[in-house]
């Protein structure tokens, strides 16, 4: 399987069916799944979520498109999701790392190059992370990565994040 994007230590590429138990392992982990919003970790819904995004282009203009976040080894270690709305017009952001791959820089390294792609593919779209209020590494890599907060959504429970493309002068 081709990856999408390679950084120094990671690589992202399609979900497969051999991701099946490390994705079952971190998204029923209390840790990692806090501040996420999941509605069914059982692996059969696992196996299906799988099914249906195991084949996205990254980047896309889908709506919506999820990506296995892997070591160099090709060793699953997170997911990341994408979600275009091209009438806002805006990408909302959406990553989980396993809490096995905690602090090692992982996050900042994938999105870095992440938001590269999206901004050479496409230059006029914000793009968009949403976090709860208690979420405070989070908070601060994406401040690391260029977002500014936008607003506090009670809706949603989230602050809105937002990364706006460069003017050019």
């Amino acid at each position: 399987m081709q990856p999408f994007l390679k950084t120094n230590r990671l690589l992202l590429r399609n979900l497969s069916c051999e991701d099946l138990d490390t994705l079952y392992d971190y998204r029923n982990n209390a840790d990692c799944a806090r501040y996420q919003h999941w509605t069914d970790t059982s692996r059969e819904a696992l196996r299906d979520f799988i099914n249906t995004f195991g084949s996205c282009t990254f980047p896309s203009s889908e709506p919506e498109q999820h990506y296995a976040i892997c070591l160099s080894d090709n060793q699953l270690i997170g997911d990341l999701s994408l979600f275009v709305n091209e009438a806002d017009p805006c990408i909302t952001l959406g990553y989980t790392i396993s809490y096995r791959h905690w602090r090692q820089g992982y996050a900042f390294e994938l999105l870095t190059a992440v938001i590269k792609a999206i901004e050479q593919h496409f230059p006029a779209m914000d793009i968009v992370g949403l976090v709860e209020k208690e979420n405070l590494p989070s908070i601060a890599l994406l401040k690391k990565l260029g977002f500014v907060e936008e607003a506090y959504s009670d809706k949603i429970h989230s602050y809105i994040f937002i990364r706006s493309p460069a003017k050019e002068n």
